[in-house]
């Protein structure tokens, strides 16, 4: 069990108000995070997400060229952005994507292909935040989720597209609106940091409506600026390396297009990571109190109301949920009926695990009789006196 989950550190406020950042404070929130990197379940998934970002990436651009060409808007810039951040080869192959002959049934197809893609994605993400903020308690549910992907997928596209005609044509929309070249400056020198904003948004997005579980937006915001700051500075560190690296074709040959691509596209992830792991770092080290699990259980219970205990005892994994029958997973149930010995090898579990429930529940008893019988005993003397 990590760190995060055996904290049980409340909300603490000093005479001036919240918790200050320190260098003391900034040193345990990264020997927190490096902790976190003992879990195994980050390492994978962050090729997984790196391996999404790659199937949603091609059939996304084409989908927007195709958008934007409806507005009778080019796709120059993107060819440009290409040029200037990666390797010639690499921008060529690329760009080539963007040369191919329109077709109704391709187009058709690539639609579904990204959405496809998009929402596998989405359901990446989902499994990351409600896995990071549950701290893997959570009982996943693979239809649910799978579906509640696509329209958050489609939400990510109309995103990248508005932030994409926004950057690149903005001053053209904002001269027609204001017709003032003043305006046009302005907005002109602030069109990079609107982007940045427009990331950072996007983000956010995905880490409050992603996860399962509904969290104030005000406790994942320090995780998406973090993550924000570091797609900025892996996306120039990567083109950095693109530009004056002239032998990276050495090893992989053909493919050394691809896997730099892929590169990219992992550092990506881990900063996706990173950035959800941040969240749950800065509550604990700066004393927020807004993802302790005590907090978590207040907000999976008033998500669902009147039925907000039922569904918690349901979505989070307890130390004894095996004994419970009925949370048995298809695969379980499948397997008690047509695997031999199965049934009785789980039952036999089952009782070994009632019966350290019930020494647990009787120890618990006992030093709660205890407790009870001490303060009584302080309370007796104390009357005396």
């Amino acid at each position: 069990m990590s760190d995060f989950w055996r904290n049980t550190i409340k909300t603490e406020k000093n005479s001036k108000g919240k918790v200050k950042l320190s260098f003391k404070r900034i040193l345990k929130i990264g020997f927190h995070l490096w902790r976190q990197f003992d879990d195994p379940y980050y390492s994978g998934f962050a090729a997984q997400i790196a391996y999404y970002f790659f199937m949603a990436s091609i059939p996304m651009l084409i989908v927007l060229s195709q958008l934007l060409g409806l507005f009778d808007i080019s796709i120059d810039f993107v060819r440009d952005w290409l040029n200037e951040h990666l390797s010639t080869q690499m921008s060529s192959t690329l760009g080539g994507l963007f040369t191919a002959s329109s077709a109704a049934i391709t187009n058709f197809f690539m639609i579904i292909l990204a959405l496809w893609s998009a929402s596998s994605l989405s359901f990446s993400l989902s499994r990351l935040t409600t896995y990071t903020l549950s701290n893997g308690k959570y009982r996943f549910n693979f239809f649910t989720e799978r579906l509640k992907a696509i329209p958050l997928a489609m939400l990510s596209i109309i995103v990248i597209a508005l932030a994409l005609i926004v950057y690149v044509y903005g001053e053209i929309i904002a001269l027609k609106i204001f017709h003032s070249k003043y305006m046009l400056t302005f907005l002109s020198t602030i069109r990079t940091p609107m982007l940045a904003a427009f990331f950072c948004i996007a983000i956010l997005s995905n880490y409050y409506l992603l996860p399962r579980i509904r969290v104030p937006i005000s406790a994942v915001f320090p995780g998406a600026v973090v993550a924000t700051i570091g797609i900025v500075l892996v996306t120039w560190v990567y083109s950095l390396f693109t530009i004056t690296s002239t032998n990276h074709n050495i090893l992989y040959g053909a493919f050394s297009n691809i896997v730099a691509l892929m590169l990219w596209f992992y550092l990506i992830s881990w900063v996706l990571c990173i950035g959800m792991m941040f969240n749950k770092s800065w509550d604990i080290h700066m004393r927020r109190g807004r993802l302790t699990p005590e907090k978590i259980k207040e907000y999976l219970v008033n998500q669902y109301g009147e039925k907000g205990e039922h569904m918690y005892s349901k979505l989070m994994i307890g130390d004894y949920d095996m004994t419970n029958r009925e949370l048995d997973s298809i695969a379980v149930k499948m397997s008690r009926r047509f695997d031999p010995g199965y049934n009785s090898k789980r039952e036999r579990e089952i009782r070994e695990l009632e019966e350290q429930q019930r020494v647990w529940e009787r120890v618990e008893k006992e030093r709660i009789a205890e407790i009870e019988r001490k303060m009584a005993e302080e309370n007796a003397n104390g009357n005396i006196k």
